[in-house]
């Protein structure tokens, strides 16, 4: 004969939970994740200020750059008298002349860590940003004939990040002045 059973299972059921030992494995584990991610993320941020200050010291070369270049090739002459040629800090001191014959002078320098530019006499401000030290500005002279050449040696550093090495930087331009007649 059949008999139908009512029992029921009276084993008692365990809920499916995780254990102190789990547990502790899955933090470790978590914040060794953590850490990974956060060092990773430090380093491309100092890879980020380190190449956006070299981007900084290349910028602050240019100007300067291009302002000697402008200068010395509207130059007729130099006044080596007032200059300071072959050493740092250098000083470049360009005799030019005006559309109405009159003369200008341009003084070129490095005063403290910052390259002044003056106009007759007047200064007319910083190349260099204030952010910048230009730590070595050399100005060397070569004639050949009736042609004049400057070359300008110049080493660009941040001045707040010690981990940025100095950078020079050299261009060498012909006054164009020197040799028309």
């Amino acid at each position: 004969m059949l008999r139908a059973s009512n029992q029921t299972n009276t084993r008692p059921t365990r809920s499916r939970g995780f254990t102190l030992a789990e547990t502790l494995v899955y933090a470790g584990l978590v914040a060794f994740l953590l850490v990974v991610i956060v060092q990773a993320t430090i380093a491309v941020a100092r890879s980020h200020d380190r190449s956006s200050t070299y981007l900084d010291v290349n910028a602050t070369a240019m100007t300067a750059f291009s302002r000697f270049s402008r200068d010395i090739r509207r130059a007729t002459g130099v006044d080596f008298v007032a200059s300071t040629i072959g050493a740092s800090p250098g000083r470049l001191v360009l005799e030019m002349k005006r559309d109405d014959g009159t003369n200008d002078i341009v003084d070129l320098y490095l005063s403290g860590s910052k390259i002044h530019v003056e106009n007759n006499g007047v200064l007319i401000g910083d190349l260099t940003p204030s952010n910048m030290d230009v730590s070595n500005l050399t100005f060397r002279i070569f004639t050949a004939a009736s042609t004049t050449a400057v070359r300008i040696e110049m080493t660009v550093a941040p001045d707040n990040m010690p981990d940025v090495h100095a950078v020079n930087f050299y261009g060498t331009y012909v006054l164009r002045g020197s040799y028309v007649e």
